[in-house]
């Protein structure tokens, strides 16, 4: 899991032109995943990370070993017969609430629109292939299986960022942010790649 520091990440938001919260109210949080160069999909190795002030302005940061990537499975056999979902990197200002995933247990789920592609080539790598797309597919932000934590992430993500652990401390700050500012969430996705010198 790459764990960048708060620095590094408020470079790269700079370079891109995107929003990073801090200042005012606590728990205003920026909520980041951060996708693997790599195109292996399967496996819990990239990296959730929450950028955050507490009550007394101290800066802390949580780290969420995390999938961008859907499960081989669904690589295989997606739901849609387009292909597979691929949320496309970027930043989603205000696109996601606190609801049930599924009707199932309370998740980070998409509100608005975010941008995608679809894989359909059925292979087994994760790629951003075709038409860049937008719509509100259900792209959400949960756990992985409950009880129990597994190496392969196989039917648990069709494409959603699924956390492996600690999904419990993620949702707790989830209700902070609800607290202090209400139930509505930005999205940042970037790529390890954007840490790298050019």
């Amino acid at each position: 899991m790459f764990k960048p520091t708060i620095k590094q990440i408020k470079a790269v938001f700079a370079k891109k032109g995107y929003r990073f919260f801090e200042g005012g109210n606590p728990y205003n949080l920026n909520i980041i995943g951060i996708r693997s160069a790599s195109s292996i999909p399967n496996l819990f190795n990239e990296t959730l990370m929450v950028v955050f002030n507490d009550e007394l302005q101290q800066e802390h940061k949580a780290y969420f070993p995390y999938t961008t990537k859907a499960g081989l499975y669904y690589l295989k056999n997606p739901l849609n017969k387009t292909g597979c979902a691929i949320t496309a990197e970027g930043q989603y200002l205000s696109s996601f609430i606190k609801r049930k995933h599924r009707g199932l247990y309370y998740a980070l789920c998409q509100h608005k629109a975010i941008d995608y592609y679809r894989d359909a080539n059925l292979n087994d790598k994760h790629e951003l292939i075709g038409k860049k797309v937008s719509g509100n597919v259900g792209l959400n932000i949960h756990r992985e299986a409950p009880n129990r934590i597994t190496q392969k992430v196989g039917k648990n993500s069709a494409g959603c960022g699924v956390i492996q652990v600690s999904f419990d401390y993620f949702m707790f700050l989830i209700d902070m942010g609800i607290k202090y500012h209400r139930n509505l969430f930005s999205y940042t996705l970037i790529n390890e790649k954007d840490f790298y010198p050019v």
